[in-house]
């Protein structure tokens, strides 16, 4: 859940301060007007200089503003009003939370140590005020929640109205729900509108915390509902809690409404909507809409002031991650989320769990190292057998590298109430876990340690439709264990009760099923559930480490030959005399044709060598050669024309180097892949 995006100083402020407040937050630099004559403040004193300064601030010029503020602490050291300035520029407009600190607190000190640590009527009491509210403010950016309602509770000490509602999101980070929901229980009969709305965005926030799903749900309906009758528009942070207690609840359809009425709404310092539709069309395997999103998230970001801009830098890097490593971009999802394990994200402005998030990344990591590896074994089938068994040893720098990623996940999900959590997905503890990557878990605590938590996790869940969730994890757990049959019997259950909605979750669990179904010895049964796979994400055989039981035939031509031989060596699949789906290479014009079809003989992948795979050309290749290269390619890549998105106009000039859009536009467009 996000927090709304005003809440730090629009209640105690004139309608036309805060006008012109919002202004400096929100406007471009630009360079002073020698021409402009600061506004007399009767009841807030400064020299001239200090008035200028300030009213640069908010006239939507902050760095003319912190050029003056520098100017008059150097000549005048003990000048609060400067420090206040330079405050303001340090956190709206620059984003340094640290030096906004340094600066606020300095400019208290030197206040209090004018005028006092109580203010009198006689002093400048609206500049003391102001102090408060904006060190709160910066202290709340910084993760320190104790220290905010400190503030918050001197400032209430001595000024009106209250700051009431303010105080409910850093009690709820500090996990004090009762308290919290005293607090906006409290600013609900404030008769101010301005509290009501952030109450009840905090209820929603705490309910959703406390792991009250349903009333979670009903709070943010509650608080979407009041904003159509009060402000006649909806903020895209409400829409966007409400569409993530909809995806709690197991909606996705509504999420999807929601989300994207959200993107027509007023840009959120706090919320992505274009990002969450990214997860959530990802999630569904709607590959062409998950792209199209996230070229829209580079977009709202860069129309957030800057000390919003870069707060879901790691949350953009994570989602895409995931979508690169399920559509088997690998190399590029395991870069993204390296470099999103070691600069996670400030956690202040949502109520998220910042473990819950390193975790996920922890996990894609893990997943596309076991990918990378798998891959160079797959490149390898040409080569003779000590190169093969050298790409072998190789091979295992990712297993290594994986095995570290999953041991982080494991440190991150060590309290025994957390690792429950992350099994009830769509829940505070699981809002953000793809349900297709959890069972990703299994191969990282361990089968037994992970049918404990799902049992644990199953007993506290009362939704409607979460078993059939419990059950897909408890098919590849029971698979782990060694008993196929019953995992069969659960992978069943599960698909008899995922929605349609779920592609990516509902492929693994019918790959589960073909490989329960293969070890049972129940071929014809797999061959349907193969098919079903390979339809839908082929790409999940490949991530959990599966070979396809296959017959193999040739023409009998050299190159055919080739071909057949390598496949028998390839780690994506099993050479079976009959039964299984049919791999067959033949040669066309000098060149292999490599095809794969369905026990029925019906086409599902099918090669005629055009050109190598991007980034795996291999110098004088054998025509053989480059068909194996190119059938594992394609054969376990999403049934997806990449071509269906104008990839020409993707633009993330507005974006770091380090940040995951960036890399997915600057590659994607340059044609490295």
């Amino acid at each position: 859940m996000n927090i709304p995006r005003v809440g730090t100083l629009a209640s105690m402020l004139s309608a036309a301060f805060l006008w012109v407040l919002v202004g400096a937050i929100f406007g471009h630099a630009t360079h002073a007007d020698a021409s402009i004559e600061a506004p007399s403040m009767p009841d807030m004193p400064a020299s001239p200089d200090e008035r200028m300064a300030w009213h640069l601030l908010n006239a939507n010029q902050p760095i003319a503003a912190r050029e003056l503020a520098e100017k008059i602490i150097q000549q005048h050291p003990n000048s609060y009003v400067g420090h206040l300035v330079l405050g303001e520029v340090q956190h709206y407009a620059e984003g340094n939370f640290p030096r906004a600190l340094f600066h606020l607190n300095r400019a208290l000190e030197l206040y209090e140590a004018r005028y006092g640590r109580v203010p009198s009527a006689q002093a400048p009491w609206r500049w003391h005020s102001l102090v408060l509210r904006e060190l709160g403010a910066a202290h709340y950016a910084l993760e320190h929640y104790s220290k905010r309602l400190e503030l918050i509770d001197r400032y209430n000490a001595y000024y009106r109205p209250l700051m009431i509602a303010e105080r409910a999101w850093p009690l709820m980070k500090l996990r004090r729900f009762k308290d919290a929901r005293k607090s906006a229980e409290l600013a609900l009969r404030s008769g101010s509108e301005y509290q009501e709305s952030l109450a009840l965005n905090a209820l929603c926030a705490v309910e959703f915390e406390a792991g009250n799903d349903r009333m979670g749900y009903q709070a943010c309906k509650r608080a979407v509902e009041h904003a159509r009758q009060a402000q006649k528009a909806v903020s895209a942070v409400d829409l966007s809690n409400l569409a993530e207690a909809s995806r709690s609840l197991f909606r996705l359809d509504e999420a999807e409404r929601i989300s994207l009425e959200a993107t027509k709404a007023e840009v959120s310092w706090y919320a992505n909507p274009w990002l969450d539709l990214a997860e959530l069309y990802t999630r569904e395997g709607r590959f062409p809409e998950a792209l199209s999103a996230l070229r829209q998230v580079a977009a709202y970001r860069a129309r957030r002031p800057a000390h919003a801009r870069d707060a879901d830098r790691a949350e953009v890097d994570r989602a895409t991650a995931a979508f690169l490593l399920v559509i088997g971009r690998t190399e590029h999802a395991e870069e993204i989320t390296h470099n999103a394990l070691l600069m996670p994200d400030r956690r202040s402005h949502t109520s998220r769990d910042e473990e819950q998030d390193r975790a996920i990344v922890a996990l894609l990591n893990r997943s596309a190292h076991r990918s990378l590896a798998q891959q160079e074994r797959e490149r390898a089938v040409d080569r003779a057998w000590p190169v093969r068994l050298g790409t072998w040893l190789w091979s295992l720098r990712h297993v290594w590298a994986g095995w570290q990623s999953g041991r982080r996940a494991v440190r991150l999900l060590a309290q025994k109430k957390r690792l429950v959590g992350t099994f009830r997905l769509g829940t505070a503890q699981s809002a953000i876990m793809p349900p297709w990557l959890v069972g990703e878990l299994i191969g990282v605590l361990g089968a037994a340690v992970v049918a404990d938590a799902i049992h644990e996790a199953r007993a506290l869940d009362e939704r409607t439709g979460g078993s059939a969730y419990y059950d897909a994890i408890a098919a590849e757990v029971t698979l782990k264990q060694g008993e196929p049959e019953q995992a069969l019997v659960l992978a069943r259950r599960a698909l008899s009760g995922l929605g349609p909605a779920e592609v990516l979750l509902r492929s693994r669990t019918l790959a589960i099923a073909a490989e329960a179904a293969r070890r049972a010895g129940r071929m014809s049964v797999a061959d349907g559930y193969y098919d079903a796979v390979f339809q839908a994400d082929p790409g999940v055989l490949r991530r959990l480490g599966f070979r396809v039981p296959v017959v193999l035939v040739s023409d009998g031509s050299a190159t055919a030959l080739s071909a057949i031989t390598q496949l028998k060596r390839s780690p994506r699949f099993i050479a079976v005399e009959k039964g299984g789906l049919a791999v067959s290479a033949k040669n066309v014009e000098g060149k292999v044709a490599i095809c794969l079809r369905d026990a029925q003989g019906a086409v599902i992948q099918c090669d005629h060598n055009t050109s190598p795979p991007p980034n795996r050309s291999k110098a004088h290749a054998e025509p053989a050669d480059t068909a194996v290269d190119v059938f594992h390619n394609d054969a376990f890549a999403p049934r997806l024309e990449l071509s269906q998105i104008d990839i020409n106009s993707l633009d993330g000039s507005n974006m770091r180097s380090s940040d995951g859009l960036r890399s997915l536009f600057d590659q994607w467009s340059t044609g490295k892949w």
